[in-house]
């Protein structure tokens, strides 16, 4: 009975193990994307003679700063969903703040459809030269991470309706937590390099 124990024991922590290693190397592959934008765009704005390049306006900063408090407040109401969730909550009580994060996830996009709208409107295209196709190219391949990461978050209602928290379960809950954080993370950066400084 005992050995028993151990070998459900081991099985558990082997699970959580393999689990954490797989969302680690697609952060890291993730993260690894990103860091080749940020040197590509951190090279070309040390190279230009003046910046904004081109005699171009910097972009405004009221959509970026609507996106970074929907994202901001979103990873906050993960966080108390994830508490509560692991802490034994009932659905009615965790149900809330994923839907929260996800309200709040589709918020950020909505901002982001705004900015890129608002870039148009002042004839900030992709294709008018390397400044713009950069910040054409953080925003939409970050954008693109957010619809797969809000996806995970909808995979995660049936998930959390069920009333004993299993070893998937809390995998999944961990892992999806991860990679919303992650977006977070690299929004916050790009948001201070790309629109602030």
């Amino acid at each position: 009975m005992e050995r028993t124990a151990i070998l459900h024991s081991d099985s558990i922590e082997g699970k959580r193990l393999v689990s954490s290693i797989a969302m680690i190397v697609v952060l890291v592959s993730f993260s690894m994307l990103f860091a080749s934008l940020f040197l590509g765009y951190s090279y070309f704005r040390i190279t230009s003679p003046v910046w904004p390049p081109m005699g171009m306006e910097k972009v405004d900063l009221f959509f970026p700063t609507l996106s970074t408090f929907a994202i901001v407040l979103s990873s906050m109401t993960f966080m108390v969903f994830k508490a509560k969730y692991f802490g034994g909550g009932a659905v009615n009580k965790t149900m809330p703040w994923l839907v929260a994060t996800i309200i709040l996830g589709a918020g950020f996009m909505y901002t982001q459809f705004s900015l890129w709208a608002d870039l148009k409107s002042r004839g900030f295209y992709a294709s008018s030269g390397v400044f713009q196709s950069l910040v054409y190219s953080f925003t939409w391949i970050h954008a693109a991470h957010i619809v797969i990461a809000l996806l995970t978050l909808l995979y995660l209602i049936p998930v959390t309706m069920n009333k004993e928290c299993t070893i998937s379960e809390e995998n999944k809950v961990n892992n999806v937590g991860k990679f919303w954080h992650f977006l977070d993370v690299v929004w916050l950066l790009m948001y201070f390099i790309i629109f602030v400084i």
